[in-house]
């Protein structure tokens, strides 16, 4: 159980646990220190706040592909793979910054909006999606866009998270075991911002912070069908949530979460922080980390407060 808790997101199964709690601990700690947190900084690079990575990637391998030409998914799986690339790709419609990045949206969901006939089949709806998404703007100049493969893996994970229960539980199950009385914050980035969403409602002592970056909630596919519990409402042990949002990155869907999860206490979930994160690709987590807009809420969080301290049983999943 640790002080500050990581949750990752989409992303190759290559890449450790180890290798992604460094970078996230050394983006964070650099942030903090750009925002004057000197303090907070040298602590967590120190040591001197307990961190932990929340891992659950493992459990996707079932259902990554070999290679471009590899579909390893089952044919339900695969239509809601589909669907979440669709949601994709109408995020960038929405909301892209350049007008040429929506164009090309618009273009691409076109054969679904003219209703792709099932005759055709689920898996080939799919390849049709695939290419489509990696031909809309911010995707094609990431590396998202850099092989169908590695579009294929990371909408194989959301599917895979959304419909494999015995996944849906592992992964939740991950991020509660680094949770306890210490815990002053949870950082969580794309799919573990879902996984964090769910997680937290089971929580049965208060968390301080929660902080989500480049978060996939407000999908269709995701809040109106699959996110638990319905209807999405902040979790109500959370005392604070923090959303920050680039909109050029495509796996976002809401620019306001607001409007998606009901908070009963407007003073939970704030206004969503925009940030702009440099280079081609806006989703990874590091650049998130890298904005002081992202850094700012853990040094708050990790202030002494006289009406923190905590008692009683350890915060962790509900009996």
């Amino acid at each position: 159980m640790a002080e500050v808790v990581f949750v990752h997101g989409i992303g190759p199964l290559e890449e450790p646990a180890g290798e992604l709690h460094t970078a996230w601990v050394a983006a964070l700690a650099g942030s903090l220190r750009n925002a004057e947190e000197t303090e907070a900084a040298d602590a967590l690079e120190g040591g001197r706040i307990s961190t932990a990575m929340a891992y659950y990637r493992d459990l996707f391998r079932p259902y990554t592909p070999r290679d471009e030409w590899d579909q390893p998914l089952p044919e339900a799986m695969t239509d809601t793979a589909r669907r979440v690339g669709q949601d994709f790709i109408e995020n960038i419609e929405a909301h892209a910054s350049r007008p040429e990045d929506r164009e090309e949206a618009a273009r691409e969901l076109t054969p679904f909006r003219e209703d792709l006939g099932p005759e055709q089949g689920v898996f080939e709806v799919f390849r049709v999606m695939v290419g489509s998404l990696g031909r809309c703007g911010p995707v094609a100049r990431s590396v998202f866009g850099a092989l169908k493969a590695t579009i294929v893996t990371n909408l194989a994970q959301v599917a895979a998270y959304l419909d494999d229960e015995r996944i849906r539980e592992r992964a939740q199950e991950a991020l509660l075991a680094e949770i306890g009385p210490e815990t002053r914050a949870v950082y969580a980035h794309s799919l573990g911002t879902v996984v964090a969403y769910e997680a937290l409602h089971r929580l049965r002592e208060p968390l301080p912070l929660l902080v989500t970056f480049g978060s996939p909630l407000g999908l269709r596919t995701i809040v109106r069908e699959r996110l638990r519990p319905q209807p999405p409402h902040v979790p109500g042990m959370l005392q604070r949530w923090v959303n920050v949002a680039d909109r050029d990155d495509y796996i976002v869907a809401s620019l306001d979460l607001r409007k998606v999860v009901t908070d009963d206490s407007p003073k939970v979930l704030g206004e969503t922080l925009m940030v702009r994160n440099r280079g081609l690709d806006a989703h990874p987590a590091v650049k998130y980390l890298g904005h002081k807009r992202t850094a700012r809420p853990l040094a708050e969080a990790l202030r002494p407060c006289p009406d923190r301290a905590r008692g009683g049983r350890p915060r962790g999943a509900a009996e």
